[in-house]
């Protein structure tokens, strides 16, 4: 097989595979060119949804037997590669590692030394199909030898999955286990309960507060106020552990300290990922809506005064570091972003939830039952 050959195929191979993800992932692909810090961030929803039919577009049409329109797309494709080529390459001499999503939900999402290879060996595919487009060799083959060709195809496919389904099994009881011990973890530990529905927690709303049935629904729907009595308080809320974060002045504070007179909801983020700049985005209106109820408070991986300044404009004075992650640890809110709600009477009240959607849902769900409770009378409107 002619590697001028090979290197079309499997670029084609790539370049669609990466399309296709990235039209079942657009919220990702934008989510990733935040956290690779990518300028122009207004063009970014505008990126990601030309970014797909471009790649598809390269994919197939170099196949068309004219050896300018080859040449230009395999030019195309070349700057494209090497642009992810730079992109991930920036991306390593970042402080805090970072997502990319080049494959859309499909890849690895941590950018590392791999990623770096991998996009070394695209831009190596890149310049020898290139070469096969501007020497005819792509277009000869496509006419003079297609049933080659077709074969050609059909090894290296052939190849590719089989490999795929080698790694995916010998991965298989790993993620079994690690599956399992997630489950179980989960099973000891809070669900998704209730929102206090005051500052001293006395009463609660909340979205979920039986959590998840067995058949992935919910005991209970938003809208619901728990009572003391209320048959639906069957959830275990567990104490909230013992640990600490560390306040603007280097004074540290634990975590049941903290909610000692208000709830707290704490929103874990980091600074440069997508998903956690989506939840910024709306910490000040979380902050202004939730603030008379219970304290908002961004949680961030960094010491505060080393933020960025737009972080701080958003956050405001409602930030406390996790010195090793062990807030993030104990209340097993593993990942950015995610959130964990702590009641006033030293129990877990909700989460954790992990994942842009899901925190914002989170937060989103536990406004509308304040809403609802105001409504309902049964929460005093803050005073003006």
């Amino acid at each position: 097989m002619s590697i001028l050959m090979a290197a079309p195929i499997l670029q084609s191979m790539a370049l669609l595979v990466s399309g296709i993800a990235k039209l079942g992932d657009r919220r990702g692909t934008q989510d990733a060119m935040v956290s690779l810090r990518l300028p122009l961030r207004r063009v970014h929803p505008l990126i990601a949804s030309v970014l797909p039919g471009l790649e598809i577009v390269l994919a197939l049409m170099v196949w068309v037997p004219l050896v300018p329109l080859q040449v230009v797309l395999g030019e195309i494709a070349l700057l494209l590669m090497l642009a992810y080529l730079v992109i991930i390459a920036r991306a390593l001499t970042f402080e805090e590692k970072v997502s990319c999503s080049c494959f859309g939900s499909l890849s690895a999402p941590t950018v590392s030394k791999a990623t770096l290879a991998r996009n070394v060996l695209l831009s190596a595919l890149a310049a020898l199909t290139l070469v096969a487009a501007a020497t005819g060799t792509m277009s000869e083959t496509l006419v003079r030898t297609p049933l080659l060709l077709l074969v050609q195809v059909l090894v290296l496919a052939g190849t590719i999955l089989l490999t795929v389904l080698v790694v995916a099994g010998t991965q298989s009881e790993d993620d079994e286990e690690e599956a399992a011990a997630v489950a179980r973890s989960r099973s000891t530990g809070p669900t998704a309960p209730a929102a206090p529905a005051d500052p001293s927690g006395a009463s609660a709303v909340g979205p979920d507060p039986a959590g998840p049935s067995a058949d992935g629904g919910h005991a209970a729907g938003p809208g619901t106020v728990l009572d003391a009595d209320d048959e639906l308080l069957d959830y275990e809320r567990t104490p909230i552990p013992a640990a600490v974060l560390q306040r603007a002045d280097g004074s540290l504070v634990t975590l049941r300290r903290l909610t000692a007179d208000r709830a707290a909801l704490l929103v874990f983020v980091s600074e440069g990922c997508g998903p956690c700049e989506r939840a910024l985005d709306r910490m000040p209106g979380w902050i202004s809506e939730l603030g008379p109820f219970l304290q908002v408070i961004a949680v961030v991986k960094r010491p505060i005064g080393q933020l960025f300044p737009g972080t701080l404009e958003r956050v405001g004075e409602q930030v406390l570091h996790d010195p090793d992650f062990i807030a993030r640890t104990a209340l097993d809110a593993n990942g950015t972003p995610s959130a964990v709600l702590l009641g006033a009477d030293g129990l877990l009240a909700g989460g954790p939830v992990r994942g842009g959607d899901e925190v914002i849902q989170f937060v989103e769900e536990i406004l509308e039952q304040i809403r609802e409770a105001q409504a309902d009378g049964e929460l005093a409107s803050p005073s003006i």
